[in-house]
């Protein structure tokens, strides 16, 4: 059966990385949650609309509207584990 409501990505701050936000999606029957790093210019602009596209695309049929609706929270995110953020904000093609 198909929801009612839209697809929702949370936009949230990195806690002491000035300019920089996690945008994520949180999948409810695959228990998942998909994100992306992006930083607050034209480039994160456009990562985040590529990331909502793939989001719509991949999962919007389980939607009636498959529309995007985004969350811009400013409750910044926090990492305990260092790593993980490294991971998160990987820049690939960058280890050449």
């Amino acid at each position: 059966m198909k929801e009612n409501r839209n697809i929702q990505i949370i936009i949230r701050p990195v806690e002491n990385r000035e300019g920089e936000h996690i945008a994520y999606y949180t999948n409810e029957f695959l228990k998942a949650t998909f994100s992306v790093h992006l930083k607050d210019n034209i480039f994160g602009a456009l990562a985040l609309h590529s990331f909502a596209e793939m989001i719509r695309k991949t999962y919007g049929k389980n939607y009636r509207s498959g529309e995007i609706d985004f969350k811009v929270s400013s409750e910044a995110m926090s990492f305990e584990n260092k790593a993980l953020l490294d991971v998160l904000s990987f820049k690939y093609g960058a280890c050449a």
